[in-house]
């Protein structure tokens, strides 16, 4: 005799034989049917990360395939739901038959091996164990290897793991048992994503969004990919259709205010990101880039309280700190400069930009051992690098260390033989106003 959940499929065609082929094939099909439904989708998991700008849209945890709690739930779905489906079928059959056909739908007094795992793989996914979540999924599916609740938490249990290749396997393996399910294609692309195969996240996304046309978690992870991509009027309209879908989306807002920022359009980048900080105040990447924006825009004044805001929020953000201490520097605030490319240098002691600056506003403000040991900081950072041995010779010219001077800039011109008709009238200027200061 054949194991549950096939013993209701083999009486019932086992007694079927009295009954029309019709009938038998409509019923036949109704309970096939069945193990196909899926009970609402329950999310785990709201991650929302941002890399140079740019968000990686929430991705959603568990699906409830065969559930113990509440009643009337039978192959993941609704009794209620297939029974109205078997009373259009059974309106003109004989009573005897319509009973006979109740008790077969009817869930069984026992469970299943391929419920009993899964309905554990679920508890403990949501226990936060996907190892020993696998492990059930495992269990249920070879129990019942066309289970496809059971392969779409594997895969997401594979993916909370990092194990994105498995995850493809079985959202893969989903599809191939129902090609129709959007949100397998959604979250199969975000593990494509992370395996930086974006040709295929993008295929993936767009069936979603053929599939489901109104979540707008697709266009969102869609428009982040033709950004990457430099495809920022691509992402703009995917950006679009996000906030159609949901107009009171901060990232939304926030990422098409990206794709117009790099494509030079900073007014209407600015506009976005101020309606993403209206909807979330605290989106400190919003005005991290509106900064920007305005920094591009000349209008330094702005610039620097959106990098203030950014470092209110972001106490640790070095990028912040350059960023105002350029802004600083240009509004003529040199002191205040330096105090933030000093801060950025301590925040992130490997990047050479920060040190380099700093040394500029030093050399601007005629403290000249302090401007060469920031240049041959740069130096010891970036040895191909040819303008910090420029600047430290400039510095060495007006210190009135000429061989050290001429030692630094031979060395940028065996670096990069074309500088020297770029600099040479910045030499001839710091000899010149080394000449004239030994004078005064």
């Amino acid at each position: 005799m054949p194991k549950f959940p096939d013993l209701r499929l083999w009486l019932f065609r086992r007694v079927a034989r009295v009954l029309s082929q019709k009938f038998v094939q409509k019923v036949q099909l109704i309970l096939t049917a069945g193990s196909e439904l899926k009970s609402p989708f329950v999310p785990l998991f709201q991650r929302r990360n941002f890399l140079r700008g740019l968000q990686t849209p929430p991705f959603d945890g568990l699906r409830a395939g065969f559930w113990k709690r509440g009643e009337g739930k039978i192959f993941g779905g609704n009794s209620s739901v297939l029974l109205g489906h078997h009373t259009r079928v059974l309106s003109k059959q004989a009573s005897c038959v319509t009973a006979l056909f109740l008790f077969l739908v009817t869930p069984c007094a026992w469970p299943g091996q391929a419920e009993d795992a899964l309905n554990e793989g679920l508890k403990l996914h949501e226990a936060g164990k996907p190892k020993e979540a696998i492990q059930e999924y495992d269990r249920a599916i070879k129990a019942n290897p066309k289970l496809v609740e059971a392969y779409f938490n594997r895969g997401n249990a594979h993916y909370d793991l990092g194990e994105n290749q498995q995850a493809v396997n079985d959202y893969s393996q989903v599809l191939r048992l129902n090609p129709k399910d959007a949100e397998t294609f959604y979250n199969r692309g975000n593990a494509y994503r992370r395996l930086k195969k974006d040709d295929l996240a993008l295929k993936d996304y767009t069936a979603a969004i053929k599939l489901s046309p109104d979540d707008a978690r697709n266009y969102i992870n869609r428009g982040s990919i033709y950004f990457d991509g430099k495809r920022y009027e691509a992402a703009v309209k995917d950006y679009d259709e996000a906030l159609r879908i949901n107009p009171k989306d901060a990232n939304s807002y926030y990422n098409r205010g990206n794709s117009y920022l790099a494509m030079d359009k900073k007014d209407e980048a600015i506009n976005d990101f101020n309606e993403a900080i209206i909807l979330d105040s605290k989106l400190a990447d919003a005005y991290y880039n509106r900064g920007i924006a305005y920094a591009d825009l000349g209008d330094q004044e702005k610039a620097i309280a959106d990098f203030s805001t950014t470092i209110d929020l972001q106490p640790k953000n070095a990028n912040a700190y350059y960023n105002r201490g350029l802004a600083q520097a240009k509004a003529a605030n040199l002191e205040a400069a330096v105090d933030d490319y000093s801060e950025a240098t301590r925040l992130n002691p490997k990047d050479p930009e920060a040190p380099f600056n700093r040394g500029l506003a030093y050399l601007r403000l005629e403290k000249y051992d302090y401007a060469a040991r920031d240049f041959s900081e740069v130096i010891r950072i970036q040895p191909r690098n040819p303008d910090p041995y420029v600047y430290r010779g400039v510095i060495r010219v007006y210190q009135g260390k000429d061989k050290e001077a001429e030692a630094d800039f031979q060395k940028a011109y065996q670096i990069d033989p074309a500088i020297k008709k770029k600099i040479q009238p910045l030499v001839e200027a710091a000899k010149a106003r080394a000449k004239q200061k030994l004078t005064e």
